[in-house]
């Protein structure tokens, strides 16, 4: 931990009258070049006036970078003997896993000792290069801004004209605290700060700057997370979580272990216990409840560089040793105290930002956060967004908050050709008197099951392109898609635990667990236990994998049936079985699903071009359906509704590769592995599958040769395709 903690000097403060001087002006930036103000700090001691100067200078990229001459990790994974893993940490250097269970340690040199460094070392930065830093040098501060209670002033002079009289601004209270902790006694100390950097009173300017966040702060020398002054138990909690970060790695895959020379190597197992006592599990607690946690515009800034401090009065950590130690610690939910456990599990999903998991993760945090006003759920993100998308959104705080929250659902639909963004509707949760296409982030999220959508682990619509139009000015939108099935049983509103709720469970268990079979194949118990734990299995996936097989849900589920009590064992391998205001249904033709709270019978289940999830539809008349929210429904989610029936032995599995589960086929008997669909034939004319490093797309895309188009969606899957396969597709109208 570093200590900032300066020499005392004894100094004469005079008092200064701010009534006496004028209010500062701010003088137009010139957007034509770019400009951005710097606020240069003066000098001087914790309880001096605060002084700076604020000067205009352009925000160039540096002309030169450093090139990132390693090579891909699909490469360097090849030249790895079986077992050993090599991906990216959060700090974007390369971890060679080992082999699970082998007992050898993790490391970030490559196991063979003769292989050449630069093939996966990072390059380094030198701090002598000015080639490679925004001139001149500043700092960017995160931090929230507070109430507007006892503001403080700044004076503002201008160091180019020592006969102009000085101005002054008014900065709350805790960016005034910051100041002074930050401010260095004996040297001027540059850096951005929106509140004064930025003229808030200029609507316009306010726009223009806030999608310049995404360049702001990477092209700083460093971010500085300023949290608030120490507490009684702060410094505790930073050391708790600095100690407990440098034990531990996380990787862009969603895997964990213990880092190179780690001092405790079982701390990264999710049912280890740690030797943390009630006093630092509440240190841990208070921390994450101050106000920065809980903001929105704050997380973009602090994930913006590998430069980051997180700050707490005089004491300061690296940042991705707080954010690696939250990701691990969110795993330990058997060892977590209730209150920790819930707010980690609520924070977490921000820190698995892009490249870690999809957007669709990140607008799942914002709607338990905080902000001032609720277009910032998406104008606070914009700079950990794909800029593709961030080019199709303007920000407008004049125009209604859902038609901000409907910007994103079209401007997926236009670079993407996707509709991930309705997984997010909810009957419950929707925006009064908006089109129910449109989700409402101003809420939070109902169901545990969308906790799951972003880790991109389904495709209902089987990487097909969407067809969405908007009817205007009745703001609906026209989509095409296959009507599945219609809801005939709807259960109770369900909250808890496996173990909490074991008697809805038990309830709607097959009655005869060893010969009922399920509408798509397969005993209809394996079905269940898929829906209960939404598909968190190891059945589809390769290699070593910590979740339970169906086969052995299967037979617990069937023991507690028998018997109907419930042992530890079941509930242990059951602990991804929870439900938050959320229903099981079955449908007509006999499917098994879960969803949110608030659906009905004769609802219906429909597979919508461009949505990984099938979506719940709710009948109007003349085509038309209300959106009432994504569910999870066994035999529909990999593309069977679209796609002819997987020939025996063929099974779908899903290996994770750089936070996408990739569809895979794999013959059981044989070992055989395919990358292509056996079901979908030759890529057309002209197409070919290729590798791309764009964290905002699958590993592996397809390239339209002839005009150079890359598309995420495979070409066999468009609606046209669709259709020469015999597969009917409608029209609907969402209102």
């Amino acid at each position: 931990m570093t200590d900032f903690k300066s020499p005392t000097i004894q100094v004469i403060v005079i008092e200064w009258q701010p009534q006496l001087m004028a209010p500062y002006i701010y003088n137009e930036l010139q957007a034509a070049v770019g400009e951005m103000r710097l606020v240069a700090l003066q000098p001087g001691n914790y309880q001096d006036i605060l002084r700076c100067n604020i000067v205009h200078c352009p925000l160039i990229e540096p002309e030169a970078a450093v090139q990132d001459e390693r090579l891909p990790l699909y490469q360097l994974q090849k030249t790895l003997s079986d077992g050993w893993i090599v991906d990216q940490t959060l700090d974007g250097r390369y971890l060679f896993m080992s082999p699970r269970n082998s007992g050898i340690s993790n490391s970030w040199k490559h196991p063979d000792p003769n292989y050449d460094p630069k093939a996966y070392e990072l390059p380094t930065r030198s701090a002598d290069d000015g080639s490679l830093r925004h001139i001149p040098s500043y700092e960017a501060l995160s931090y929230t801004w507070g109430t507007p209670d006892n503001e403080e002033h700044v004076c503002v002079t201008d160091p180019d004209d020592a006969l102009r009289m000085s101005s002054w601004l008014r900065v709350r209270a805790n960016l005034a605290t910051a100041l002074r902790h930050l401010r260095y006694p004996d040297r001027q100390r540059t850096l951005w700060v929106d509140a004064i950097s930025i003229n808030q009173a200029d609507i316009d300017e306010r726009g223009r700057q806030v999608k310049r966040m995404s360049q702001i702060y990477p092209l700083s020398e460093n971010v500085i997370i300023w949290i608030g002054r120490e507490s009684e138990d702060s410094a505790l909690a930073l050391e708790t979580l600095r100690y407990f970060g440098e034990q531990v790695e996380y990787i862009i895959s969603h895997r964990w272990g213990d880092a190179p020379n780690a001092q405790e190597l079982d701390w990264w197992r999710d049912g280890h216990t740690l030797p943390y006592d009630e006093k630092t599990w509440k240190s841990i607690f208070s921390l994450l409840h101050r106000p920065w946690f809980e903001r929105v515009w704050v997380l973009q800034e602090a994930l913006s560089c590998n430069r980051v401090l997180l700050q707490c009065g005089r004491d300061s950590i690296p940042w991705v040793s707080v954010r690696k130690a939250l990701l691990v610690l969110r795993q330990k939910t058997s060892i977590l105290p209730p209150d920790i456990r819930g707010r980690l599990f609520a924070y977490a999903r921000g820190l698995m930002a892009p490249p870690l998991a999809s957007s669709e993760h990140l607008l799942l945090w914002t709607r338990n956060q905080k902000c001032t006003d609720a277009q910032d759920r998406i104008y606070g993100i914009l700079g950990l967004l794909d800029p593709k998308i961030v080019a199709k959104i303007e920000v407008d705080y004049s125009i209604p908050v859902w038609k901000t929250y409907s910007r994103l659902v079209l401007a997926e639909n236009e670079v993407y050709q996707k509709l991930n963004m309705l997984n997010h509707c909810n009957v419950m949760t929707r925006c009064e008197g908006c089109p129910t296409w449109v989700p409402n982030w101003g809420q939070p999220i109902e169901g545990a099951n969308t906790g799951y959508l972003s880790i991109r682990r389904f495709y209902a619509s089987a990487r097909s392109s969407a067809v969405a139009k908007l009817i205007e000015p009745a703001y609906r939108l026209q989509v095409a898609g296959r009507r599945v099935d219609t809801i005939c049983r709807v259960g109770h509103n369900l909250s808890g635990t496996f173990a909490e709720i074991i008697d809805e469970i038990l309830d709607w268990a097959p009655e005869e667990p060893h010969s009922d079979t399920y509408v798509s194949g397969g005993l209809s118990i394996d079905a269940y236990v898929e829906v209960l734990v939404r598909g968190r299995t190891s059945d589809r996936a390769l290699g070593n994998n910590p979740c339970p097989s169906i086969r052995r849900l299967s037979e617990l589920l069937t023991q507690a049936i028998a018997s109907a009590k419930l042992d530890d064992e079941v509930a242990r391998e059951f602990k991804d079985c929870f439900f938050v205001n959320e229903c099981l249904f079955t449908t007509r033709e006999g499917y098994l699903g879960v969803c949110a709270k608030g659906l009905r019978e004769d609802d219906e289940i429909a597979v919508i071009l461009g949505c990984d999830f099938p979506m719940l539809l709710r009948p109007r008349g003349s085509n038309q359906h209300e959106v009432v929210g994504p569910c999870f429904v066994h035999g529909l989610m990999l593309g069977e509704a679209l796609k002819p029936p997987l020939e025996p032995p063929w099974k779908d599995v899903l290996p994770v590769t750089r936070g996408w589960a990739l569809s895979y086929f794999i013959n059981p008997q044989t070992g055989e592995l395919l990358k292509d669909d056996p079901r979908l034939g030759s890529l057309p004319a002209g197409w070919e599958e290729v590798t791309t490093l764009d964290p905002f797309l699958p590993p592996f895309v397809f390239k339209n040769q002839e005009t150079g188009q890359i598309s995420m969606n495979d070409p066999r899957m468009s609606a046209e395709a669709i259709r020469q396969r015999g597969i009917v597709l409608e029209t609907l109208e969402l209102i």
